[in-house]
């Protein structure tokens, strides 16, 4: 994970090794670009119970304290990256074929059975 810059606006961005990237804002939401159309909010989630039973929702948990949040990121990417056989840390973009390949295999199992 590389410290790619900071903007104006306190904004951090780093870089992983496998390709994506992770943006650690002020208001301490952190948040990251998996190379598709949109980030995505890794912060945690609180469920909040709303007015009515069925109209439960979830709040994100803000981090506000940069150290924190620093420290908040280098576990996720502790948890969230992918080696491959020799040590080498997969591209995301093959992780995420492999996930769907995976999947694809468990779908069909599960409807067919072992042949």
């Amino acid at each position: 994970m590389k410290l790619v810059n900071i903007n104006k606006n306190g904004t951090q961005k780093f870089q992983l090794e496998d390709g994506r990237v992770i943006y650690s804002y002020t208001s301490g939401y952190v948040r990251i670009d998996g190379g598709l159309d949109r980030l995505y909010q890794i912060n945690k989630k609180i469920k909040v119970k709303g007015n009515v039973d069925y109209l439960n929702y979830y709040e994100r948990v803000l981090i506000p304290n940069p150290q924190e949040r620093f420290q908040f990121i280098k576990d996720w990417v502790k948890r969230n990256t992918f080696y491959g056989s020799y040590g080498n840390v997969l591209d995301y973009s093959t992780v995420r074929i492999l996930r769907n390949k995976t999947n694809q295999l468990k779908y069909l199992r599960n409807k067919y059975g072992n042949y």
